[in-house]
């Protein structure tokens, strides 16, 4: 209960001490999704009357079953007086059962709560689900537009990141919409359209490759830059170099590629080969996690063109020390420590074979200089002294599997299937058009 305590001051009025008045009280701490963490802690707030210190201090024993009051959260009566933030917690919880039925994948709940937490919970998880209105969402929106990327490049959020938190924030009022605390969902009444994607940036373009930038990119990763080439030398990775070659001729999406194993080859006479895409791997928190493709269609056999059949043949043969393990991951990381020495000169360090690559450390380390040195973009956060580069991403050498299939003839729902699916909004004119 909130309660009024009197405090004398340093100043006289006609001889008097002037007091103040504090009301005192203590409430539930709770957690950015407002619920209570079982802890309290103690609030004061001071006026300059008697009468306006006992105005709040019965306001406050008044709202006492309310979320703005001092009870704990499972004492309130009304549902719409529940924070916002009870309910993405209750709507996170629920995705649960869609985990469990395949409906979506886990790593996809886990960035619903990633945006929750980082862009979304500071702004509107304290305020009552019942009180949040169009201007407290357009107010979101607003500092979403002028809010930089947490990527690095300081630049704004993108309108496709934009497009995904409003999309979460949307679901979870229905959430609450379908429980009984909201009438209507207000993001209803909010003019915003969602329609705009990452490729819709006006600074956005894809860069898939030629068949002769593929192969020099690859050359440069296991060592050999091109002729003229004056910059610092690349450390040789012959097995990396092979694994550019194998992104851009069977277009997998890195989380897959992480995921396949020495299994995952299917070797014929000739020798022929296709490779099995069943399962993807992320690393969380230094560990790796399992997962399925984007899709059950997602789950396909990739045939190898004969070239590159052979070559992941001898890859087997003479190179993987566990190719006789079909549960060993196909490409190996780096050991960790060193890759500079003291003048900053680049050297190669030892494979890992016991873990799979970590294909985003990979383009970071690896892949950027490499493309620099063929003379192509790679793409670059800003500095100081220089803008924000929109390059070659390893995504692109997905790009590049369908421009060089569709220019050797291949039937474009052949690849398309090859491909599935390809990233929303990205169709296959796209990729060719920008060759």
């Amino acid at each position: 209960m909130a309660y009024v305590r009197a405090h004398g001051t340093k100043q006289r009025r006609n001889g008097k001490v002037v007091k103040t008045y504090a009301v005192v009280w203590r409430e539930a701490v709770r957690d950015e999704f407002g619920l209570p963490t079982g802890a309290t802690r103690a609030r004061r707030e001071t006026y300059p009357t008697r009468d306006a210190a006992e105005a709040r201090r019965d306001e406050l024993n008044a709202a006492k079953h309310t979320y703005a009051g001092t009870s704990a959260l499972a004492e309130q009566r009304a549902k719409g007086e529940q924070p916002f933030g009870f309910y993405a917690r209750a709507w996170l919880d629920a995705q649960a059962v869609r985990v469990a039925s395949g409906k979506v994948k886990q790593r996809t709940v886990d960035e619903y709560e990633r945006q929750l937490h980082t862009y979304v919970l500071g702004e509107l998880g304290s305020l009552a689900v019942a009180a949040v209105t169009p201007a407290h969402l357009e107010k979101l929106l607003t500092g979403l537009v002028r809010k930089q990327s947490r990527q690095g490049d300081r630049k704004a959020v993108t309108p496709g990141t934009v497009k995904h938190i409003w999309d979460v924030v949307r679901r979870v009022l229905r959430y609450a919409v379908q429980h009984g605390a909201l009438d209507a969902n207000p993001a209803d009444r909010v003019d915003f359209s969602a329609s705009r994607a990452t490729g819709d940036h006006a600074e956005f373009e894809h860069h898939p490759l030629t068949a002769a930038e593929v192969g020099a990119l690859s050359a440069a990763v296991a060592g050999y830059p091109p002729a003229g080439y004056d910059g610092p030398a690349l450390p040789a990775y012959p097995v990396y170099g092979l694994l550019v070659e194998f992104l851009a001729y069977t277009g997998l999406r890195a989380a897959e590629a992480a995921g396949l194993e020495v299994g995952d080859l299917l070797f014929g006479p000739g020798p022929t080969c296709a490779v099995r895409v069943a399962r993807t791997k992320d690393r969380k928190n230094g560990v790796w996690v399992v997962g399925t493709p984007k899709s059950k269609r997602s789950r396909r056999t990739m045939p190898l063109p004969p070239w590159l059949a052979r070559r992941m043949a001898d890859y087997l043969a003479e190179v993987h020390p566990r190719a006789n393990e079909p549960t060993a991951p196909l490409w190996p990381s780096r050991k960790n420590g060193g890759g500079y020495r003291a003048a900053g000169e680049r050297y190669a360090v030892p494979l890992d074979w016991s873990q799979p690559l970590a294909l985003g450390t990979f383009y970071d380390t690896i892949l950027k200089p490499a493309l620099e040195a063929v003379g192509l973009p790679a793409s670059r956060p800003a500095t100081k002294d220089a803008p924000a580069v929109r390059g070659v991403r390893l995504h692109d050498l997905r790009h590049t599997f369908a421009v060089l299939q569709l220019s050797a003839g291949t039937h474009f729902m052949q690849v398309s299937k090859w491909l599935f699916a390809l990233d929303r909004g990205l169709v296959l004119s796209d990729i060719v058009s920008c060759r």
